[in-house]
């Protein structure tokens, strides 16, 4: 099966009423309802996935002088995936960012779409492709400077 996460972050200032009125019940140029969204296919087939909430998330990796650094960030929910070959992947997002969650299967494609729609009043830090971590939750260690 082929998996395709979708990450969205949902303008807290959309109007449906407004796009009703107006616009047909559709967005438009000054009222907009996502923000941005980023599109995630896992590289290869996928045998299994399981959804974790209210867990944590070990973010690993090495600092520019090659010292390791291991930080777990509390209260996410991960994605866990394994794929055919038997890589084992993880994707994460902070729990006070998620607004709502969907899935969707089609069977005739083998193929599911997991839809995680983010809050915009928080703050976001993206360390890598399907990490999202809420920025007072996010290392101080790691933070950009």
């Amino acid at each position: 099966m082929n998996l395709h996460l979708h990450f969205i972050q949902v303008n807290s200032e959309f109007s449906q009423g407004f796009a009703d009125d107006l616009h047909e019940g559709q967005e438009s140029e000054d009222n907009i309802k996502h923000l941005w969204e980023d599109e995630l296919k896992v590289s290869e087939p996928i045998t299994e996935f399981k959804i974790k909430n209210n867990t944590s998330y070990t973010l690993a990796g090495y600092f520019p002088d090659n010292t390791e650094f291991n930080f777990e960030i509390n209260d996410v929910t991960v994605i866990d995936c394994e794929t055919e070959k038997g890589t084992k992947m993880q994707f994460a997002v902070s729990k006070k960012l998620l607004k709502k969650t969907d899935k969707v299967v089609d069977d005739k494609k083998n193929e599911t779409h997991l839809y995680f729609y983010l809050r915009d009043t928080h703050e976001i830090e993206n360390p890598m492709n399907g990490v999202y971590i809420i920025k007072t939750d996010f290392p101080k260690e790691l933070r950009k400077k």
